[in-house]
C-alpha cells in the first residue's frame, strides 16, 4: 500500500490487432439509421461482481480489452488506503486472466518489430490522498473553508459540511469526511476503520484525471504512468486545498453537544438564534452556553468581534500497521 496516495479508480483498455480473444460482453447496443438499417454495434461491458457489494466493468470484443472501476477496493470491505500503479495493474490483470484475457502490458518493454499489441490507454484515473485534520469537527471546518474559496472555470457543489467538489471537462476534485462516507456505505460506527477516521479527522481528497487532462500531461498510456508522476500532478492540482483556515475556538465547538453546537455556530455567524428555534430550545441551549461565559440572547456583532483564525497545514495520513495486517491478503 502506498503511504502518500493511491489509485482510487482506473479505466484502461488495450487493442490487440490479431484479435481472436474471448468475447466478454454484457450485451450489445445497436445503432440504426433513419431507414431502420443497423449501422453499427457496440459491445457493452459486463459487470464483474465481488464481495462487499464491489464490482468492476470488463469488456472484450475479441480485439479490445477494457476494465473500469475501483480495482483496489474490489473484494475489500473498505478503501481507506489503496495501491499504486504496479499493484493496481497486477490486480486488474489477475481479473482479466480469469476470463482468459491477456494482461495489460507496457509496450515499451516489447522487442522492436513486434506489432502484436497497441499501447495500453488510460482514459480515467482517480488519485487519492487521506489527510489528518485532527477530528471530524476540524474536518468540517476545512470543508467549509474550501467551499468558500473561489475556483475559476469550474462547476462547484457542496453537501452540507460533509463534502465539497468542483469539476470541469479536464478534472474533478472532491473533498469529504471519510468516516461519514464509510458509515453511509454500510460500515458500523464501532468498526475500527471508522473509529480511526473519526479519531484522526480523516479528510479525503480525490482528484479525478479525465481523458483530456491525462493526454495533456502525457499520462494516458501505461508506458508513461508512474507513482511519482501521479503524486507530483496531485500535489500541483491540489495545492490550493492543503492549507485551510480554522477559527480559534474550534476546540470549544468540538466539546459542545451536537445540537448546541449548531446553534452556537449560527450565533457566531451573527444570526438571531431566537428566531430559529422554540422558546424551550433557546433556553436549554442558552443555559448550557452560559456556563461557558457565552450569552446567545445577545446578538453577536461580527464586525466588532471578528472570528480569530489560524492557518492549518493538513498532514497526509500514514497507513497504520494494524490496517496493513487487516488487509494482508489484498496487499
Amino acid at each position: 500500500m502506498l503511504k502518500n496516495g493511491f489509485i482510487d479508480w482506473l479505466t484502461a483498455s488495450q487493442f490487440h490487432p490479431k484479435g481472436g480473444l474471448p468475447i466478454v460482453s454484457g450485451g450489445l447496443t445497436v445503432h440504426y439509421d433513419a431507414e431502420g438499417n443497423p449501422r453499427f454495434e457496440r459491445n457493452c461491458a459486463r459487470s464483474h461482481l465481488g464481495s462487499y457489494e464491489t464490482s468492476l466493468r470488463i469488456a472484450s470484443d475479441g480485439y479490445r480489452v477494457s476494465i473500469s472501476g475501483n480495482i483496489g477496493r474490489f473484494q475489500r470491505p473498505d478503501n481507506l488506503f489503496g495501491f499504486g500503479v504496479g499493484r493496481t495493474f497486477e490486480l486488474a490483470n489477475r481479473i482479466l486472466d480469469s476470463y482468459g484475457l491477456p494482461p495489460f502490458i507496457a509496450t515499451r518493454s516489447l522487442p522492436e518489430g513486434i506489432d502484436q499489441v497497441r499501447p495500453c490507454h488510460i482514459s480515467r484515473l482517480d488519485f487519492t490522498v487521506n489527510y489528518e485534520a485532527g477530528s471530524d469537527s476540524k474536518a468540517e471546518a476545512a470543508i467549509r473553508f474550501l467551499a468558500s474559496r473561489p475556483v475559476h472555470r469550474v462547476k462547484k457543489g457542496v453537501a452540507g459540511s460533509d463534502s465539497f467538489w468542483f469539476a470541469n471537462t479536464r478534472k474533478m476534485f472532491k473533498a469529504y469526511i471519510k468516516s461519514r462516507e464509510l458509515i453511509a456505505h454500510g460500515l458500523d460506527e464501532s468498526n475500527p476503520v471508522v473509529e480511526y477516521c473519526k479519531q484522526k479527522g480523516i479528510l479525503r481528497f480525490e482528484l479525478e484525471l479525465k481523458k483530456r487532462l491525462l493526454s495533456e500531461l502525457n499520462m494516458n498510456t501505461l508506458d508513461d504512468l508512474t507513482d511519482e508522476k501521479l503524486h507530483d500532478v496531485f500535489m500541483q492540482q491540489t495545492e490550493f486545498a492543503r492549507q485551510v483556515e480554522m477559527c480559534d475556538d474550534i476546540d470549544l465547538i468540538e466539546a459542545l453537544p451536537k445540537s448546541t453546537r449548531m446553534y452556537y455556530q449560527l450565533w457566531m455567524d451573527g444570526n438571531d438564534v431566537s428566531a430559529m428555534c422554540s422558546r424551550a430550545q433557546m433556553y436549554r441551549h442558552a443555559k448550557y452556553l452560559r456556563g461557558l461565559g457565552i450569552n446567545i440572547f445577545e446578538k453577536r456583532n461580527i464586525e466588532k468581534f471578528p472570528v480569530g483564525v489560524r492557518i492549518v497545514d493538513l498532514k497526509p495520513a500514514q497507513v497504520p500497521d494494524w490496517y496493513i495486517a487487516l488487509h494482508r491478503e489484498a496487499v
